[in-house]
């Protein structure tokens, strides 16, 4: 596995955008029209969508998975157990390097391999999204994060890309794609790619990208759109 080098933090933003009535279509009408399925799929995406905002990201993965199964054509539920893949690879990613800043190899890989796995689920269900609901900007951001762990920067740039060319205004996925720039030595994108990010008000803790307030917003405001 090898090293990531950006700040962690990318989980709590995405849960919020389960929030607001995942159960709903695009246009903020409820589509279960009573159908018991269907019906069933949106209890157990709202049952995901509590498990994420409390960190319990295994529960929110079952109950995610629980709605597929009554509804495989839920779009929600499948980026929600996305997301919910996200955050247990990165807990993964931090004790693999944990074991391996204390020289316990066998456990940083044993770690590593868990991530990995999670890691590749989360990107599965973004494709999954991606089928049912091409324009899902934020499945595409999961991918790029996914990639940027896994050193795949490749691909996150084209994840990324495609992120902002749906999400104009998606601060972050300009920021990585712009350290991902950076690290590769295309420094003439990578200052384009992070002027960006700033210009649409991203900052981190140390003031110098988005926090986390505001990245909630940003993604809320792409779930406002969806509904």
């Amino acid at each position: 596995m090898k090293r990531f080098f950006w700040a962690v933090g990318t989980t709590a933003a995405l849960t919020v955008a389960c929030c607001g009535g995942c159960d709903k279509g695009k246009s903020g009408e409820n589509p279960n029209n009573g159908d018991a399925s269907q019906a069933s799929s949106g209890g157990a995406i709202d049952a995901g969508v509590a498990a994420l905002d409390v960190g319990e990201w295994t529960r929110a993965y079952d109950a995610f998975s629980e709605a597929i199964a009554a509804d495989p054509n839920a779009v929600d539920a499948y980026f929600g157990r996305a997301a919910a893949s996200l955050a247990i690879a990165e807990e993964r990613y931090r004790l693999a390097e944990a074991a391996a800043t204390n020289g316990d190899v066998k456990t940083g890989t044993a770690e590593a391999e868990k991530a990995n796995e999670n890691f590749a689920k989360a990107i599965a269900d973004c494709d999954k999204t991606l089928e049912l609901d091409a324009k899902y900007a934020d499945a595409y951001f999961i991918r790029g994060v996914a990639a940027q762990y896994q050193g795949d920067w490749n691909a996150g740039i084209e994840a990324f890309t495609k992120c902002v060319e749906l999400a104009p205004e998606h601060a972050e996925a300009y920021h990585r794609r712009g350290e991902i720039y950076d690290h590769t030595g295309d420094t003439e994108h990578a200052t384009v790619d992070l002027k960006k990010a700033a210009e649409l008000g991203y900052r981190d803790a140390d003031g110098e990208s988005e926090s986390a307030s505001q990245e909630d917003a940003d993604v809320s405001q792409t779930v406002e759109e969806r509904e």
